[in-house]
């Protein structure tokens, strides 16, 4: 019955570059607005089946759907959209892509996901600073796996609470708006595509949102 901030997420690029298309002139940068806004329609109401699962209204499965995708593209795309939510002139949004090319097979709507989850969070509880995104291959568990972060100079998270931040309905502050799904819902993506999750904080210094999946590079 509430809008959680991860449906106003895409909900607002929606609305936002659907406002600014009356405004260009240019052909490729109408389409490219209209790439993102499809995008984001995917995603809102992947977001909606999702949420549904978790309020045990709807009995179908979460599903991961992967394509072959070159993931140093898609993740450029992606953070020119994110980029979009940075609202605070304190904070410098930075991106880090160390390929030029990456070809792999994964569900990369589901990966958008997640990390624009990250991403709204560390708006939320950042000030003035840096969030920034990025993206590394790692071994574990003798498997080639994508290694992506959310790092933030935000205030951080108490040591007693790390435990807890993926656990439903968990809100560390009770005036930021939202219903503490997000995290959970992430948790449970990272765990159907087989990979972990996690993050690393200190009070007053920042957080650090990562998660692990593995991945076969073509």
């Amino acid at each position: 019955a509430s809008m959680t901030h991860e449906i106003r997420t895409p909900l607002n690029a929606i609305v936002g570059f659907s406002d600014l298309l009356g405004a260009i002139d240019s052909s490729e940068e109408r389409q490219e607005f209209i790439r993102i806004i499809r995008n984001n329609c995917d995603m809102l109401l992947r977001l909606i089946n999702d949420i549904l699962e978790v309020s045990d209204i709807s009995d179908s499965p979460m599903q991961i759907l992967p394509q072959e995708i070159d993931f140093s593209e898609a993740f450029n795309n992606m953070c020119q959209v994110l980029e979009q939510r940075i609202d605070k002139a304190a904070i410098s949004f930075l991106t880090k892509n160390p390929y030029t090319e990456l070809r792999t097979t994964l569900d990369m709507g589901r990966i958008q996901q997640v990390v624009t989850n990250f991403v709204t969070n560390a708006v939320k509880h950042t000030t003035e600073g840096h969030i920034c995104v990025g993206y590394q291959l790692e071994k574990r568990h003798d498997k080639q796996g994508l290694y992506v972060y959310c790092e933030d100079t935000g205030a951080g998270i108490p040591e007693d609470k790390l435990q807890v931040i993926f656990e439903r309905f968990v809100k560390l502050d009770e005036f930021v708006q939202g219903t503490g799904l997000g995290l959970s819902i992430c948790k449970n993506i990272i765990e159907r595509c087989d990979g972990e999750i996690g993050v690393n904080s200190k009070v007053g210094k920042g957080s650090t949102f990562w998660f692990w999946i593995p991945i076969q590079i073509k």
